[in-house]
């Protein structure tokens, strides 16, 4: 996409009023997409203006000019006292093209809501997470000195940072479809405690979470070495939860070996509309290399090595390294599955990195030797040769799923599933 750079505009909504700038514009800030270290926009957005929090998922504004990515429009409630000096206008006095979708999220706040919208876009949750939040720190002693703060909030989860007298402290609530992460990481951290965040509370039927922050967890911060410290460790803890595998199954974590991983692959490339994306090409060649997918695949499950506790989309950006101790964080996709999918996707990241001959290798053989030591009958090499397509496959599906589980039109992943499915088919060619 052209542009490095979006405009994000701000409605910030008090009653049938909206604040604006003395143009009547919105107020209204730039993001370059590129600086990996800008403020993630949902949280800037909600102190740009004054305190308030999203009443519905970010707009895409029309696009105008295809140099340019489309502006995006942010629809905040008030919470707390008026900015003072500010000027407000009523809603249906803005200009175009801000007061169709003002009007329209505000409508939808009232009560008519979209099918699947998550439940942080709805009146009233933001008091009754700081209400659990506060009888939660008061066990431990500790009160909260502020309202929550945005960190980031989208189609799939709601993150926000705690101010405490003991420090910050951060909460996730995840969508329907997730929401089982709760109840796996409150038994992770009971099990592998040392390698997951360090919980101070958990919702398991909200799916809730309230946790210490983690150091390392950024791209700012994050020590060097991390993915090679994870690796060894993860393949470890994955060996050892085999001995624990039906709390976790208790827990609601989804089962996705080969046959459901099979199974919903085939229902996404028979019902995905974005199947319309692939190239004329790709859609001749769908069929013939769908066959030699699944043999490949299920020659993959065949090397002798069992499922088990997987973290789903483990890249570097999901590990907490200070030098010291690896944790790793959103267990979103956490699930039963084969194990190497995990060293797998961990390396195929590096390798689009581009961050150097041979390194993504040594990270899948140094995940993959607990397994060597722990099954020495299975054919882990031929594992590890094909655990990239397998991968590709697994994503297809949580890709998918994730579209379908959000309310229509969120667009966080549009292409996502035909982009995997063209890499796949370029593998199998």
């Amino acid at each position: 996409m052209a542009g490095s750079h979006r405009t994000h505009h701000v409605a910030l909504v008090h009653g049938d009023t909206v604040l604006v700038e003395p143009d009547g514009s919105l107020p209204s800030f730039v993001q370059d997409v590129a600086d990996d270290d800008a403020p993630e926009p949902t949280a800037y957005a909600t102190t740009l203006a004054g305190d308030g929090v999203h009443l519905a998922p970010v707009v895409t504004l029309p696009q105008q000019d295809a140099e340019v990515r489309p502006d995006r429009l942010h629809v905040l409630a008030l919470r707390g006292p008026a900015p003072t000096g500010a000027t407000w206008r009523r809603v249906d006095d803005l200009a175009e093209p801000w007061r169709s979708p003002v009007e329209t999220a505000l409508r939808e706040y009232a009560g008519d809501a979209p099918p699947r919208r998550p439940a942080w876009f709805r009146p009233g949750w933001h008091e009754r997470v700081e209400a659990w939040v506060d009888r939660e720190l008061a066990a431990t002693g500790r009160r909260r000195t502020g309202p929550l703060r945005t960190h980031r909030v989208w189609s799939i989860s709601a993150v926000l940072e705690v101010p405490t007298d003991g420090g910050t402290l951060w909460f996730k609530a995840c969508c329907d479809h997730f929401i089982a992460e709760a109840a796996i990481v409150h038994r992770l951290a009971h099990r592998i405690g040392h390698l997951v965040p360090v919980l101070v509370a958990a919702d398991d039927e909200a799916g809730w979470l309230l946790m210490e922050p983690l150091r390392g967890a950024s791209d700012r911060d994050r020590a060097t070495g991390a993915v090679d410290a994870a690796a060894p460790l993860w393949g470890r803890a994955q060996v050892a939860a085999l001995d624990w595998l039906d709390e976790l199954r208790a827990a609601g974590c989804p089962e996705r070996g080969l046959e459901a991983t099979l199974d919903a692959w085939h229902a996404v490339l028979a019902t995905s509309p974005e199947m319309a994306l692939l190239t004329d090409a790709e859609r001749q060649d769908l069929a013939t290399g769908t066959v030699r997918a699944e043999a490949l695949v299920r020659e993959f499950w065949a090397c002798g090595i069992p499922d088990t506790l997987s973290h789903g989309d483990l890249h570097p950006g999901n590990v907490a390294y200070d030098g010291r101790e690896v944790r790793i964080f959103d267990w979103t996709d956490g699930c039963v599955t084969h194990p190497l999918l995990d060293g797998s996707h961990l390396a195929r990241v590096l390798d689009w990195y581009g961050t150097g001959e041979g390194e993504a290798d040594r990270v899948m053989q140094a995940h993959a030797r607990p397994w060597r030591d722990a099954f020495p009958a299975a054919d882990v090499d031929r594992a590890l040769e094909l655990a990239p397509l397998a991968d590709l496959v697994f994503q297809t599906v949580t890709f998918a799923h994730i579209a379908t589980a959000a309310e229509d039109g969120a667009g966080d992943f549009t292409g996502t599933v035909a982009r995997l499915t063209s890499a796949l088919l370029d593998l199998v060619r």
